[in-house]
């Protein structure tokens, strides 16, 4: 991608419009204004390895070589939850992201050198707290993507049995987050940056698999 240029902006006008486009993704020099609490992990959703998500710099749809933290929406929109589109403020602005401040629309070059670099990750940020990085390990053993992704080519291919293992996979999911929430005390809050997008969503969403909304056990 040869990086944009435009010779009539030289600054930020704040005007919002990567705001509206979603949060950024999270980098190791943000960690502090995490450990200060001015972003909570409340704030912060995992896109796990093996998800499709937007490649902002080459544009179009990627699966992930590894895992991305970033700030959620805001809900049923697009729009980063710490912007907002009333008078065009960020709340956070003056502790903004590394991407945040680093982005200038009209010279791409320096989002474009650091974009996929020094990424923060869940066990970064739960190193002192071992149990819930062995909830994560946990949870990514046994509903990785690649998994998933095996599981749907079979039953592509006509495995019935596959299907049934899908089922088994979400519920196992959906009863994971379930049982964390009321045994170890987790905000539901949390769990999406604990494991990401329900399977139920990505399963749907990603592999195109639909769930009978009136029979929650089938397809």
């Amino acid at each position: 991608m040869k990086p944009k240029q435009t010779n009539q902006i030289t600054e930020c006008s704040r005007c919002g419009t990567c705001c509206l486009k979603g949060g950024p993704a999270l980098h190791e020099a943000d960690r502090q204004i995490i450990d200060n609490g001015i972003l909570p992990l409340t704030s912060l959703y995992t896109i796990r390895k093996g998800e499709l998500a937007r490649d902002h710099i080459n544009g179009g749809l990627v699966q992930l070589p590894a895992e991305i933290l970033k700030i959620k929406s805001l809900k049923k929109s697009t729009t980063c939850m710490y912007f907002n589109e009333m008078d065009k403020q960020c709340s956070i602005y003056d502790h903004r992201p590394i991407e945040c401040r680093t982005l200038e629309c009209w010279n791409t070059r320096a989002i474009e050198s650091m974009y996929s670099r020094n990424r923060l990750t869940r066990k970064m940020l739960l190193k002192k707290v071992g149990w819930l990085i062995e909830l994560v390990e946990t949870h990514e053993s046994e509903c990785g993507l690649d998994k998933i992704q095996h599981l749907v080519n079979d039953r592509e291919a006509g495995d019935p049995g596959a299907s049934i293992d899908l089922m088994q996979l979400i519920n196992y999911d959906l009863h994971f987050r379930n049982l964390v929430m009321e045994k170890g005390k987790i905000a539901l809050e949390m769990l999406d940056f604990l494991f990401g997008r329900p399977l139920s969503v990505i399963i749907s969403t990603q592999f195109g698999v639909k769930i009978d909304k009136k029979k929650p056990d089938s397809f």
